[in-house]
C-alpha cells in the first residue's frame, strides 16, 4: 500500500514537472494574461519569432510572428497584460552588449490611454554592430578625404612639400638672425667707449632734466613757466577789465561800439568799402604779349594790358618795341662859303619804344577804339568771329608824318587755348608795304589765376 502511494506522488511530481516546463518553455516571459500589439521596422534583420520583449530591461512579452509586408517587417509581439503600455509608448531595436542577441525594448510613454489590443507602437530602429559598422566606415571616408587634403596642403603633387619650405625658410632665418648678431658684434665691438659717453650723456641730461623740474631750485625752467602763466593770467584778467570797459561804454573804442550814430557812420564807411570793392571785383582784364619779325623793321614785339570797367567798354594800355624805328626825314641846311645848302636826310632810330593809350567800345562783334597809337594819334575798328576765335583788326595812325598816314590790316586766329598767331600789313595804301607775322599768348583773368596758382604750388 505504501509503495503503492508512493508511486502516485511520483508520478503526480513528474506530472506537474512536466507541465511547468512546457509552460515555462511555451512563454519565457512568465505567468498570466497577455495583449497582442503590433510595429513595423525596416530591417529585421536578428529578430526572430520568441525574441524577448523587455520594459525596463525585464522580460515582459515575446515576438509571436514577424511578416513581410511590402518592402517592411510587420511584427506581431505579445506584453503582459499586467503591463500597462500608453498609446504614446515607443519601441527600440537594441542589442545585449556590443555582438550579443538583438532583442525589443519598450520605451513606456506618460500618456494615460492604454494602447488597444493589435494596437501600433512607432519603432525607433536603435544603433547595432550594422549601423555602427556603417558609420564607422562613414567616417573613416571624411578620415581618408581629410587626411588627403592635409597630404596635398603639405606635400602637393609635383611640388616640394611645405613643411621642407619651410623648414628652409627657419634655417634661413636662423642665419640671418646669425648674421644679424655677428654685425651687432662687430658695431659694438671696438666702440664701448661711444657707447659708455652716449650713456653717461644720457644720464648727464637726465639730471639735467631733473634739476630744470625741480620745483624748489627758482632757476628752474618749471619755475620760469609757472611765472609766465602767472603772467598770462594777469594778462587774461586785464583782457577781462578792458572788454568791460569796451561793454561799459569807456573809451574810443567802447563809445564805437556803444553809440549809435558813431555806430552808424563806421557801417556806412565800410558799406562803401564794400560797394568798392565790389566795383574792383567787376573789372576785368586781358593780358596780351606777341613778339615777331617785320620785313622791314626787324624784330618786334609788343605787350598790352586791357582793363574792362564795364563789359562793353575798355581801356587799353600798351607798349611796342622794334629792332628799327620807322623812317624819319629830317633837313640839314649849311652854309659854306657864303653858300647855302638844304639836305633832306631820312634816318632810322634803333632800340625805339612806342605807347598805346586808347579807350574803346564793344558793340555785338565789332570794337571800336580810338586814342594813342604807337605813340600818335589814331583810330581802330575790330571784328571778332568768336566761333572760330578770329580777329580782324584795322587801324589807321600817323608816327611818320612826311611818309603819311598808316593804314595797318592785321588778322589774329587762335591756334589753341591761349595761343594766338597774327599777320599784319603795314602801309596799305602805300608802295613801301611791309609785313609783319608774329605769335604770341592772351590771358584774361581765369587764365592768369590758373597761372598763378600753378606756379605757387
Amino acid at each position: 500500500m505504501n509503495e503503492f502511494k508512493v508511486g502516485l506522488m511520483a508520478l503526480a511530481t513528474l506530472a506537474s514537472i512536466v507541465v511547468m516546463s512546457f509552460k515555462i518553455t511555451s512563454n519565457q516571459s512568465g505567468f498570466g494574461d497577455y495583449i497582442p500589439y503590433r510595429t513595423i521596422v525596416s530591417d529585421a534583420s536578428g529578430i526572430f519569432p520568441k525574441t524577448p520583449i523587455k520594459v525596463a530591461g525585464i522580460n515582459a512579452g515575446r515576438i509571436k510572428n514577424i511578416e513581410l509586408t511590402g518592402n517592411q517587417a510587420l511584427i506581431n509581439f505579445e506584453v503582459l497584460e499586467n503591463i500597462k503600455i500608453p498609446s504614446d509608448s515607443k519601441l527600440k531595436i537594441k542589442t545585449v552588449g556590443f555582438l550579443g542577441d538583438k532583442y525589443l525594448e519598450i520605451s513606456v510613454g506618460k500618456g494615460d490611454d492604454r494602447l488597444d489590443s493589435m494596437g501600433f507602437l512607432i519603432a525607433e530602429e536603435a544603433g547595432g554592430m550594422e549601423n555602427l559598422v556603417k558609420d564607422a566606415s562613414d567616417v573613416l571616408q571624411d578620415v581618408k578625404v581629410i587626411t588627403k587634403s592635409i597630404k596635398d596642403s603639405l606635400a602637393p603633387e609635383g611640388e616640394r612639400p611645405a613643411l621642407k619650405r619651410i623648414m628652409e625658410n627657419v634655417d634661413e632665418m636662423v642665419i640671418n638672425a646669425r648674421d644679424a648678431t655677428a654685425s651687432l658684434k662687430n658695431v659694438l665691438t671696438g666702440n664701448e667707449a661711444k657707447l659708455n659717453k652716449m650713456i653717461a650723456d644720457l644720464g648727464k641730461f637726465s639730471n639735467e632734466l631733473a634739476n630744470e623740474t625741480n620745483q624748489q631750485d627758482p632757476e628752474s625752467s618749471l619755475r620760469k613757466v609757472k611765472k609766465i602763466l602767472s603772467s598770462v593770467d594777469d594778462m587774461t584778467m586785464d583782457l577781462k577789465n578792458l572788454v568791460a570797459d569796451v561793454k561799459a561804454g569807456k573809451g574810443t573804442v567802447g563809445k564805437l561800439l556803444v553809440e549809435e550814430e558813431i555806430a552808424d557812420e563806421v557801417k556806412n564807411t565800410l558799406s562803401g568799402v564794400q560797394r568798392l570793392m565790389g566795383r574792383v571785383d567787376a573789372i576785368r582784364t586781358e593780358l596780351e604779349i606777341f613778339t615777331g619779325a617785320n620785313s622791314v623793321y626787324g624784330s618786334e614785339s609788343t605787350i598790352g594790358l586791357k582793363i574792362f570797367p564795364a563789359p562793353e567798354r575798355f581801356y587799353l594800355l600798351g607798349l611796342v618795341t622794334s629792332e628799327i624805328g620807322p623812317d624819319k626825314e629830317r633837313t640839314i641846311i649849311s652854309t659854306v662859303n657864303g653858300v647855302q645848302t638844304t639836305e633832306n636826310r631820312l634816318e632810322r632810330d634803333r632800340e625805339t619804344y612806342r605807347f598805346n593809350i586808347q579807350i574803346g567800345r564793344i558793340l555785338g562783334p565789332w570794337t571800336f577804339r580810338g586814342g594813342i597809337i604807337e605813340s600818335t594819334g589814331g583810330m581802330g575798328i575790330d571784328y571778332d568771329i568768336r566761333s572760330w576765335g578770329t580777329r580782324f583788326k584795322l587801324e589807321a595812325f600817323d608816327y611818320r608824318k612826311e611818309i603819311g598816314i598808316n593804314l595797318r590790316v592785321s588778322l589774329e586766329q587762335q591756334l589753341w587755348n591761349v595761343f594766338y598767331a597774327r599777320v599784319a600789313m603795314e602801309d596799305s595804301l602805300e608802295n613801301n608795304r611791309s609785313g609783319t607775322l608774329s605769335a604770341g599768348l592772351r590771358f584774361n583773368d581765369e587764365d592768369l589765376r590758373g597761372l598763378i596758382a600753378f606756379f605757387i604750388n
